[in-house]
């Protein structure tokens, strides 16, 4: 095939994925799972955490605490859509690389303050990856969801203060309601919400389903990625191989508290230790959260 055939039917084959339909987003899923997304055209992944019952029997409030993806995509409707949620606070877990090249989009109108919570690491970094991508031999033998297993680990451990900082501003009612982002949205911002959830009497099992809800609101993007990277590299990449960090498995959650109980012996003991909130914090912070 010449040249200028290849790029003709890379291109047709690109229209094709830019023109192809996508099943019914909440076809067959919960009804919570439809009420917690905040749809937006430059975000998939933006979504409360309102609304998961505690082991207590009380319940997350709506409108209080998101989570969403990166910012810098949203569009002037999308920033009517966050000017009218009255977001008080952003928690930013990006690195200086990733905000410097892409900075959040924010309203004009009630817009909120910007705590840069860096949280980078050259395992898991964006250039990292991309050199990855460049060597697909070697990228077919690794484990690519090893890489987020590492890095949730990481997460608990070596940036324990940043969530400690995130949490030291959500305590403050007058921070609330409260935005925490990363780029993807699943894996930084995935564990801030996963603290915060268990912070409020979550219980471990609906935390986990909240976690993997990444996959479900971002398969459009997914698949797309997944083919389009294959196209990209003649397909010398296996598309299917990048699954694990485009999405998010259990694994990479359960690496995280597998940490925390390895090193403090439970969660409570970590939130009092690494976090900094004491019992009579928790207490107050559940009170703000709770219903």
């Amino acid at each position: 095939m010449t040249l200028r055939a290849t790029l003709a039917a890379l291109t047709f084959l690109l229209l094709a994925l830019a023109c192809s339909d996508a099943p019914p987003l909440y076809e067959g899923m919960p009804e919570h799972v439809q009420r917690r997304h905040v749809p937006m055209d430059g975000a998939a992944n933006f979504r409360d955490l309102g609304g998961y019952a505690t082991a207590d029997g009380r319940t997350v409030k709506w409108t209080t605490f998101y989570r969403s993806d990166n910012l810098h995509s949203l569009t002037d409707a999308d920033l009517e859509k966050v000017s009218d949620l009255g977001i008080k606070l952003v928690c930013d877990f990006r690195g200086p690389e990733e905000w410097g090249e892409e900075p959040d989009r924010l309203p004009e109108t009630n817009t909120p303050a910007v705590a840069h919570l860096e949280i980078w690491d050259p395992s898991f970094s964006t250039k990292g990856f991309r050199e990855m991508m460049s060597d697909p031999e070697a990228l077919a033998a690794r484990d690519l969801g090893e890489f987020l297993v590492e890095g949730n680990k990481m997460f608990a451990t070596k940036f324990a203060d940043r969530y400690a900082a995130m949490m030291e501003r959500l305590m403050q009612s007058e921070n609330l309601p409260a935005l925490v982002h990363c780029t993807a949205g699943k894996d930084r911002a995935g564990f801030a919400s996963a603290i915060i959830l268990r912070s409020l009497g979550v219980p471990l099992e609906t935390v986990y389903e909240d976690f993997l809800l990444t996959n479900h609101y971002t398969a459009a993007r997914i698949e797309r990625a997944m083919q389009m990277a294959e196209l990209f590299s003649f397909f010398r990449v296996d598309g299917e191989s990048l699954r694990p960090v485009l999405g998010v498995e259990r694994r990479f959650l359960e690496a995280a508290f597998a940490a925390i109980d390895e090193t403090h012996g439970s969660f409570d003991a970590w939130r009092r230790e690494a976090l900094g909130v004491s019992d009579e914090e928790l207490a107050a912070f559940q009170k703000l959260g709770l219903e």
